[in-house]
C-alpha cells in the first residue's frame, strides 16, 4: 500500500474514531451518578485519589482546566468534606489536596455505579465482540501513550 493510501485510511479512521469516541464520551458523562456528584467532581476525586496529595495547579493541569476553575472545585469539595487541603512543606505558599475517607467512599460508590451501568451495556455484546473490546482496550492504551508523547519505540 502506498504512503498516500495509508495516510488516507488513517485519516478516515481518525475521523471515525473521533466521532465514535466523542459520542461514547458524552454517553459516559451522562450516566446516572449519585446526588450531588457530577462527572467533573468524579474525575477530580479520581485524580486526587490516584495522585494525591497533589497541588491545585498540578490537578488543574491533569484535568485540563484553569487553576482558578480547579481552585473553586477544590473549595466546594473541601466544604463537603470530600477533600482536605494542607500546607505544602516544600513550598511555603503551596497547598496540597488529598481525598478524605468520606471522599474516597463517595468516589468509589459513584465509580462503581457507573461501572455497573457500563457492564450492563457490555452484556448486550456477543463473546466475539467482547473479545474485540478487550483487544481494543490494549490498542487504546498504546494510542493514548502516542498522543501523550510517551509511546516507546517498538
Amino acid at each position: 500500500m502506498s504512503v498516500q493510501a495509508h495516510n488516507l485510511r488513517s485519516g478516515e479512521l481518525a475521523e471515525l474514531l473521533h466521532e465514535r469516541f466523542s459520542r461514547l464520551s458524552r454517553q459516559l458523562r451522562h450516566m446516572e451518578l449519585p446526588a450531588g456528584m457530577t462527572p467533573e467532581r468524579l474525575s477530580t476525586l479520581a485524580v486526587i485519589d490516584r495522585n494525591g496529595p497533589i497541588s491545585v495547579t498540578a490537578l488543574a493541569d491533569r484535568e485540563m482546566v484553569r487553576p482558578a476553575t480547579m481552585s473553586r472545585m477544590v473549595s466546594a469539595l473541601v466544604d463537603e468534606g470530600l477533600v482536605r487541603r494542607r500546607e505544602d512543606k516544600t513550598d511555603g505558599r503551596g497547598v496540597l489536596v488529598s481525598v478524605t475517607p468520606k471522599g474516597r467512599r463517595v468516589y468509589r460508590r459513584a465509580q462503581q455505579q457507573r461501572l455497573e451501568q457500563l457492564a450492563e451495556a457490555l452484556n448486550e455484546l456477543t463473546p466475539e465482540q467482547l473479545s474485540a473490546m478487550r483487544e481494543l482496550a490494549a490498542v487504546l492504551e498504546r494510542l493514548t501513550a502516542a498522543l501523550d508523547g510517551t509511546s516507546s519505540a517498538d
